[in-house]
């Protein structure tokens, strides 16, 4: 029985993944969203092979654009609103459109939509970025990992 090359597991179906270059066998779960490129084991291979390819895609989030608190401020002004008006008018409280304009509290989805409704904005753009590819975090300790994805980036630009 063969065993994964990333989890250790003993597997009855196996699959040859290509991970960054290189040619890995591993198991079912640590096949999901890479690339694979043959199987091996039970004799439905074809079928596994196929629904763990499909979930290759990353799923699509939305990211708040820059100073997202000033946006809200100049298109809140620019219609003539008070605080306590444009929190009425969406039902959240005052103070929390205050933390949000200060961009001490990011808004809720339900609150963001709210308000790109009421203002006429957008406060988020789509984006299919991955946890990996992200910048280094400040105040967290250093893995390797962040260090070979931040190289990554360097690269292809």
């Amino acid at each position: 029985m063969p065993e994964c090359e990333i989890c250790g597991k003993q597997t009855e179906s196996a699959f040859e993944i290509n991970l960054e270059g290189a040619f890995m066998m591993v198991c079912e779960k640590c096949a999901r969203g890479k690339e694979v490129t043959r199987s091996f084991g039970n004799g439905d291979e074809r079928r596994q092979a196929r629904r763990i390819v499909s979930t290759r895609a990353e799923p699509e989030t939305d990211e708040l654009v820059e100073n997202f608190g000033e946006v809200i401020r100049k298109a809140r002004e620019a219609i003539g609103l008070s605080l306590a008006v444009l929190a009425e008018r969406i039902s959240e409280k005052e103070s929390t459109l205050v933390r949000v304009e200060k961009e001490k509290t990011l808004p809720s989805e339900k609150t963001r939509s709210k308000l790109e409704k009421e203002l006429g904005i957008r406060l988020a753009t789509k984006t299919t970025e991955t946890k990996s590819s992200l910048a280094i975090r400040k105040n967290e300790p250093t893995t390797l990992w962040d260090l070979a994805q931040k190289g990554k980036g360097k690269k292809g630009e």
